[in-house]
């Protein structure tokens, strides 16, 4: 009989981590996910655990975080991580298990998920936004395809004109600016978002300085008077550029055109950049300076507990979020596999 047993590292991580034999790093990311994020730190790791005869046979992580909800702070739950052993899928077990982390926190959000666990997420109540798309923006194409994403990309150019951004400056550095000065940029810029992780240095740091296989790279944009005004983070691999995640003001338009054309001057010679975002004002910039709106379009989800909200407040659950990539762990499992393949790589030419 499948049931929900109390997690016990002792006893159930070799066997959460033999449910993923198609991530050979997952080990190496172990702590760096679950044990020394903030919110673990502060709230402990507290994943939900499907087992059948002692044996796992269902795991769900969990990532404590701190959001910004209507301009309060509330805690909720990433969830990321969820799988069901093969032989069980289809059998009730992952239901058991969204029925179960429903009880750990009022609000859940998970991104970046398969197409299967959507449907176990819509069928158990959980909104789906609409606003997180993926663009692109190939400099050096490659085939007949990309040739003509590249005359398209000139065509949403032209429709999409914007302007500013020239008072700012932008360097590249490879760690954030001192805690100080990012907790005060946040402190700054915070009240402008509806509903946001909450991007203080501490989240910051852990998420992408503390990576144990990706490298990451610090944009500073800052005013003629050399004070910080955002942060924008970018990973740099085999050609492609992806710019992940942004600290700074929620509406400013010159802002993130400054900080887009730094990404661009910074790696001229990456042959493709990319982004996700659901912020209208990013679309827009990236759009002006060549990028096109893929179709592909990420899975965000949102879950309320009608205990801690109205019935309308759970409808308008995934209204007003400001989503970058780096909120997905699904960048943070492609950075590591990314980076794990390269490391292979070298070693056989070695």
């Amino acid at each position: 009989m499948v049931e929900i047993s109390p997690y016990n590292d002792q006893l159930h991580r070799d066997q959460v981590l033999a449910l993923f034999p198609d991530v050979p790093f997952k080990r190496d990311l172990w702590e760096y996910q679950f044990l020394l994020n903030p919110g673990a730190m502060k709230h402990n790791f507290s994943p939900v655990i499907a087992v059948n005869a002692q044996r796992v046979v269902g795991f769900n992580g969990v990532v404590p975080v701190a959001m910004l909800w209507n301009g309060q702070v509330r805690e909720g739950l990433w969830s990321c991580d969820f799988k069901v052993c093969s032989e069980l899928r289809g059998k009730g077990v992952g239901r058991l298990i969204k029925e179960e982390l429903a009880q750990r926190s009022p609000i859940l959000i998970s991104f970046g998920i398969s197409p299967v666990a959507a449907i176990v997420l819509e069928r158990m109540g959980w909104h789906a936004n609409k606003d997180v798309h993926f663009l692109k923006k190939i400099r050096c194409p490659s085939s007949v395809r990309d040739h003509a994403l590249s005359v398209f990309q000139c065509l949403t150019s032209a429709v999409n004109w914007t302007s500013g951004g020239d008072e700012y400056s932008v360097s590249v550095q490879d760690s954030l600016p001192k805690q100080s000065d990012v907790d005060a940029l946040w402190d700054e810029v915070k009240t402008g978002y509806d509903k946001v992780v909450v991007r203080n240095w501490s989240y910051l740091h852990w998420r992408y300085e503390t990576h144990p296989l990706a490298s990451y790279r610090f944009l500073e944009l800052k005013n003629r008077a050399n004070q910080l005004k955002a942060i924008g983070i970018v990973r740099a691999s085999g050609g492609q550029v992806r710019l992940v995640d942004y600290m700074g003001p929620a509406q400013d338009i010159a802002v993130k055109r400054a900080l887009v054309k730094g990404v661009l001057n910074s790696w001229s010679d990456a042959k493709a950049f990319s982004a996700m975002t659901s912020d209208s004002q990013f679309k827009k910039v990236m759009k002006s300076l060549g990028f096109y709106q893929g179709r592909e379009q990420p899975r965000f989800y949102v879950w309320t507990s009608e205990r801690a909200f109205t019935s309308g407040e759970c409808e308008r659950n995934t209204q007003g979020w400001f989503i970058m990539g780096g909120d997905s762990d699904g960048e943070l499992l492609q950075a590591a596999r990314e980076s794990w393949s390269e490391q292979i790589n070298h070693r056989e030419q070695v």
